[in-house]
């Protein structure tokens, strides 16, 4: 009997440990998605800590604040990625929003020459031809590049500079005509601008980037890191070499990959916008056209790397680089982006 009782014990104790209580949402949230947002990133991936990366994050920190299903497309290359979005675009009817992320993919957006069936896309770093249901929001960096030119190059007396670009890009040329002269405004030259690949995948090679940077120490002391993931390779260079370099870096705060090298980050805020515009969606006032976002908007700036620069940029400093990138982009058309909504 004794034997019989504890067998009854512990089944009974199973049986109410394996219970599982059923879980129900607090009372007055729903946790059912109000619509569905696609986001279409580049096919190198995540992990880059800079232009992916703060993509991604805008887009998790927007669903905090709205019940969104999202979806992420990382395709194996530029042409699956034009693939899907010609293929979800004509397959499905019920209207989403689609956040494409990236210049590569403007001609796919062109190709559907604005039958977006219903569909809204938000087009990130990149220009569009204008059509109802397309936002084309593109960073204007050529003056925040100024800035980070004009106060690394006073770190060394005689500054020699370079730039190191994931391929010749003319969306990256604003970045390096800034850069270069900022350089020169502060008594520096600037000697070359160099290139890992001949397309997008230069972005993801940062071993050659660690070699090239390493073949060019002795020539110049200063680089313009414009190879968002390859940046990696570029201060890891850097921070190996027996003399004093430094680096730049692009499109969010890369000073933590070498703290003694990194003078600062050029940095472009698309969470406040990709938040904003999915409020848009949600609320049937998507804003569509062509966009740039400036300095002066406060949508791009230098991000200091307090310990190299201990000290940022003055007014006189920051107005300077605003007439003159205004200067640079003198005829472009071009259309200061406004929200609809208050970005927080």
């Amino acid at each position: 009997m004794r034997k019989a009782g504890w067998i009854w014990f512990i089944f009974m104790v199973m049986v109410t440990a394996c219970h599982k209580e059923e879980i129900t949402p607090a009372e007055g949230m729903d946790f059912h998605p109000l619509f569905k947002v696609n986001v279409l990133l580049p096919s190198e991936g995540l992990g880059d800590r800079s232009f992916v990366d703060e993509v991604y994050e805008g887009v998790e920190l927007a669903a905090q604040e709205i019940r969104f299903e999202v979806n992420y497309i990382i395709p194996e290359s530029i042409e699956s990625g034009s693939f899907w979005l010609s293929a979800y675009i004509n397959s499905s009817d019920n209207p989403s929003m689609i956040i494409v992320a990236g210049n590569q993919y403007a001609d796919a957006v062109n190709t559907l020459e604005g039958n977006f069936n219903g569909h809204k896309i938000l087009l990130l770093e990149g220009i569009g031809t204008e059509y109802n249901g397309l936002a084309s929001v593109f960073y204007h960096t050529w003056a925040p590049s100024y800035i980070a030119g004009y106060l690394s190059a006073q770190l060394t007396e005689h500054c020699r500079a370079a730039s190191i670009c994931g391929f010749n890009a003319s969306f990256l040329y604003q970045y390096i005509d800034g850069f270069e002269a900022g350089v020169a405004d502060a008594g520096g030259s600037t000697g070359g601008r160099y290139y890992l690949s001949n397309d997008f995948s230069g972005f993801e090679m940062p071993d050659t980037a660690y070699a090239l940077t390493a073949q060019l120490t002795d020539d110049f002391d200063l680089f313009y890191g414009l190879a968002t993931g390859s940046n990696f390779g570029i201060i890891n260079a850097l921070r190996d070499c027996a003399m004093q370099k430094y680096a730049i870096g692009i499109n969010s705060d890369q000073s933590w990959m070498g703290y003694h090298v990194v003078t600062g980050s050029v940095v472009n805020q698309f969470g406040g916008v990709i938040l904003d515009y999915i409020r848009q969606f949600q609320t049937d006032q998507f804003q569509s056209g062509s966009y740039y976002l400036s300095l002066e908007g406060g949508y791009t700036e230098f991000v200091l790397n307090t310990y190299v620069l201990s000290q940022g940029p003055d007014t006189a400093l920051i107005n300077t680089a605003i007439l003159k990138e205004k200067e640079y982009f003198s005829g472009q058309k071009a259309i200061e982006y406004q929200p609809k909504t208050v970005i927080k």
